[in-house]
């Protein structure tokens, strides 16, 4: 796989239960709201106060943040913490630091938005580092902090992946299958909850997975038989009983370069990575990743049918634009 890539998502706002209903994200409240503002004003505020889960020992912050255009960048540092541990020299196989529970390795990575003016779309890219990125957690809290301020005028925020018809069949054909896993997000504590007729609580996920045992990569034609829904993989491969209903059926691909998963039963087209070409040992510097980053947003602009202004990346923001404030939700992290 790529050592340094690139992964692309669309942004949205629709009102609750219309999700073809896009709404202008240059005016996202009949005001004058930006999407742009709001999000600077949105990492603005994690930069200031980065996000723990004391819960789950997630960490989340952000620094280098500048908005110029129609473009927020910024790099992002997510992590876990919790527990000690030791980092090692795998060259000489000697622990060269312990960090303890309050500590947390991190990766930094970088990270665009790209919102044109008066546009019912933006584009999202996010830079993905030996696999490792930032995207999930930052949308995450964004979507949720959103969705909080906006529940009276009852707004959300969407995001999905965004990927090229054209490529996404070339890598198909390519790819090898090398997971299947079926999830259900909902169950009960109880076993007798189902038989009291209780409503179920999310008190966490079950998943069920099944990997190759010898060879690399399960059977073509079991993948094929699973895309085109001719067989149950939840009954028939993972052996679950008839009726258990699962949420999502999510199928672990490669090519060799890259590595995507398959949600089954949703629209459209799983999100891509871009490769970044480097040296060997290189770390490509954040000029190099900011202009891969532009050259794609302009690139699916077109295919999005967004139109991208001249200064999109260079303009300046008044006062006005920077003043906009938007509080982060905390209380669920």
């Amino acid at each position: 796989m790529a050592r340094y890539a690139v992964a692309a998502y669309a942004i949205r706002v629709t009102p609750m239960g219309q999700n073809e209903k896009c709404i202008n994200l240059s005016d996202l409240n009949g005001r004058g709201l930006d999407l742009s503002h709001l999000t600077h004003a949105f990492v603005k505020d994690i930069q200031k106060r980065p996000f723990k889960n004391e819960q789950f020992g997630h960490y989340l912050s952000v620094e280098r943040v500048q908005a110029e255009g129609r473009c927020i960048s910024f790099s992002a540092e997510y992590g876990r913490y919790g527990v000690e541990g030791n980092i090692k020299n795998v060259r000489t196989n000697r622990k060269t630091h312990k960090y303890g529970a309050d500590e947390s390795p991190v990766v930094s990575v970088r990270n665009m938005l790209v919102v044109p003016p008066n546009a019912d779309a933006a584009i999202f890219l996010a830079e993905r580092c030996g696999g490792r990125g930032a995207a999930t957690a930052f949308l995450g809290h964004l979507i949720k902090s959103f969705n909080r301020r906006f529940a009276n005028e009852h707004l959300v925020l969407r995001k999905e992946g965004i990927a090229d018809k054209e490529a996404w069949n070339k890598f198909v054909e390519k790819a090898r299958l090398t997971q299947i896993k079926a999830i259900r997000y909902t169950q009960g504590h109880d076993i007798a909850d189902g038989v009291n007729g209780l409503q179920a609580t999310n008190i966490g996920k079950l998943e069920y997975t099944v990997k190759p045992k010898r060879s690399s990569s399960l059977a073509k034609q079991l993948m094929s038989m699973i895309m085109d829904q001719s067989i149950k993989p939840e009954t028939q491969i993972l052996g679950l009983r008839e009726g258990f209903e699962v949420d999502e059926i999510r199928l672990q691909l490669t090519d060799g370069d890259q590595q995507k998963e398959v949600i089954m039963g949703r629209d459209g087209f799983p999100t891509l990575v871009y490769p970044i070409k480097v040296a060997e040992g290189e770390r490509p510097s954040d000029e190099v990743i900011y202009d891969f980053m532009a050259d794609i947003a302009q690139q699916l602009a077109q295919g999005l049918l967004l139109e991208l202004p001249s200064d999109w990346r260079t303009g300046s923001w008044g006062r006005k634009s920077k003043s906009v404030s938007f509080e982060a939700v905390r209380d669920e992290c």
